[in-house]
């Protein structure tokens, strides 16, 4: 009767493994899949991976939860679009280990001070190239954002003596797109600005 039991026992764990095997292959392959910064929506991961929609989405799921990506809904007019992407550990991780994207940062602190920005003072001047560098910053942390989504984190901390979000954001949003790493929304396109590390 004992040996009928642990007969019983030792094969109830593979099955009840193998119908989890399939879930931990697509949740492999859709983590491979996020090698950058980049936000990615489902049907680009199922296109780059392979795996069927609902599979990819439960594994997307199981990675948020467990803190490998992270997920944002992005509001364009009146569409919404989520994305999923590396979270920001990711970044900081990069920089400390002097990956290109240490460099990357290098070459942004360089374009910044080459920019052309207006203001009557060397400081405003100063203060105005902060705020692109701030806007950048949050751009390469989120991996996506929209126009109103940059304006909110960054024009309350660093203003640059605006008191008006939409002349600020003129100031900031020709010169961000000039930024290393920075892909821009196109014209007649939605608002959403991306990131791609080095």
């Amino acid at each position: 009767m004992s040996q009928e039991r642990e007969r019983d026992d030792a094969t109830t764990p593979a099955g009840d493994d193998h119908p989890e095997r399939p879930a931990v292959v697509d949740r492999d392959a859709v983590s491979a899949a996020f090698v950058d910064a980049a936000p990615r929506t489902l049907p680009e991961v199922v296109d780059e991976t392979g795996v069927e929609r609902e599979r990819a989405a439960d594994a997307l799921d199981a990675l948020v939860a467990d803190g490998d990506l992270a997920t944002k809904q992005l509001q364009s007019g009146a569409a919404t679009l989520r994305v999923w992407y590396l979270p920001a550990t990711a970044h900081v991780e990069r920089l400390a280990s002097g990956t290109p994207d240490a460099d990357r940062t290098d070459a942004v602190e360089d374009a910044i001070a080459d920019l052309d920005v207006p203001g009557v003072s060397e400081m405003m001047q100063d203060w105005r190239r902060d705020a692109i560098r701030n806007a950048w910053e949050y751009l390469a942390e989120h991996g996506a954002a929209t126009d109103a989504g940059i304006i909110d984190a960054v024009y309350g901390p660093h203003s640059a003596g605006y008191d008006d979000r939409q002349k600020w954001w003129e100031c900031v949003r020709p010169r961000l797109r000039t930024l290393p790493g920075v892909t821009a929304p196109t014209d007649g396109d939605d608002d959403v600005w991306t990131y791609v590390p080095a």
